[in-house]
């Protein structure tokens, strides 16, 4: 497909290729014209004392039909050649309009060029850039400030969400805190009756429930900011301490783990890279089966570190695993997972993936289980 670049070339060439011809075509029938031999004067009535003499050879008819000819042949080659140094100038000018075209089309489309590399380069993490096109005040900078005042609206509604899921969350930890410890209490005294006892078990329950949406929460909200603290980390260290925050769950459903961990060092925030950890472990347990297995990797391949997690599991579809990574959504039904969560895991793991400029991807396994591998750039 031809760009507009080029197409503007070709435009730009093409029109003076025709002008160039329709010049030339009007200045050869003007010289044509010009060079046409005028009429001969018509002298019926010569004055009587007029005398001509001739000295040329031979007969005078036959003299003046040589000098006639003569003419003609040189303006015929005259015009030959005309036609044919026209003919070479056009060529040569059409190439070369070709060339100046090209450049001056570039020149013209570099605005475009700026404006759709910064909307190619535009995310959730760089909103706050703008365009901030220099030039004349024509069609290309009205677009390159219409756009700049959409990535505003966008960075205010994205902060504002943000800040909504931060605050919500630190003023929630307050009372769900409150709630807790009287619940403690309650279990704690022993002159509490059965009934009183059962509802407080309930609800430290559900407090626990809370306090974990309420960090699931913070997470996301932490990973989704373009603020992190970014430390050289080896992926390795971070993979086997990660693995201590599920092995009771794991050990609980039988679930044997593998591993297969090689030094890999990238820049990023060991907080957030670990929160990543622990949810693709949760994940591969909680869509697993009783006595299965989990196989988790890490190793560098070329100028990239790989964490590969592989579990065993029921079969799942691909629309089951697309909405793994929208937040509160569910893959599978609840009632057949290992551990009740809120569907932030997976959308905790791809937030904190394009925090750190890293690729996830995500397979369904022909036998059964999920196959998840994220790529992180490797540092020295």
């Amino acid at each position: 497909m031809r760009t507009i670049r080029a197409r503007l070339t070709l435009t730009y060439a093409a029109l003076f290729l025709i002008t160039g011809t329709v010049l030339i075509a009007l200045m050869y029938v003007m010289l044509s014209s010009a060079l046409e031999p005028p009429p001969k004067p018509k002298n019926d009535n010569p004055k009587p004392d007029q005398h001509y003499e001739y000295t040329m050879p031979g007969n005078e008819d036959e003299w003046q039909q040589q000098l006639e000819s003569a003419k003609g042949e040189q303006r015929e080659e005259a015009l030959r050649q005309v036609k044919i140094s026209a003919a070479i100038a056009l060529a040569v000018a059409s190439v070369g309009a070709l060339g100046v075209g090209w450049v001056f089309a570039g020149r013209m489309l570099r605005p475009v060029r700026d404006i759709t590399e910064h909307a190619q380069e535009a995310s959730e993490s760089t909103l706050d850039r703008r365009i901030n096109l220099q030039g004349p005040d024509d069609e290309l900078k009205e677009l390159a400030d219409t756009i700049d005042a959409m990535l505003a609206r966008l960075e205010q509604s994205f902060q504002s969400q943000k800040r909504f899921a931060a605050q919500a969350s630190h003023e929630l930890r307050t009372p769900l805190a409150i709630m807790g410890g009287e619940a403690d209490v309650t279990l704690a005294e022993a002159d509490t009756d059965e009934y009183a006892r059962a509802l407080a078990s309930v609800v430290r329950a559900q407090v626990d429930r809370s306090e974990r949406l309420v960090e699931g929460l913070l997470v996301l909200a932490r990973s989704d900011s373009s603020v992190i603290n970014r430390t050289s980390l080896d992926l390795a260290d971070l993979a086997g301490d990660a693995l201590e925050d599920v092995i009771t769950i794991a050990d609980r459903a039988h679930i044997e783990i593998d591993l297969d961990l090689e030094t890999a060092r990238v820049s990023g925030d060991a907080v957030l890279l670990r929160s990543l950890l622990t949810n693709l472990y949760l994940n591969a347990i909680q869509y697993n089966r009783d006595g299965g297995w989990m196989r988790v990797s890490v190793r560098r391949d070329g100028e990239h570190s790989l964490i590969r997690i592989e579990n065993s599991g029921d079969l799942v579809s691909q629309q089951d695993l697309d909405r793994l990574f929208q937040p509160f959504q569910r893959g599978l039904d609840q009632a057949d997972r290992k551990q009740g969560g809120f569907g932030l895991g997976m959308a905790i793991v791809r937030s904190v993936t394009a925090a750190h400029d890293g690729e996830i991807h995500a397979y369904a396994r022909e036998s059964g289980g999920l196959d998840f591998t994220v790529r992180f750039a490797t540092i020295d």
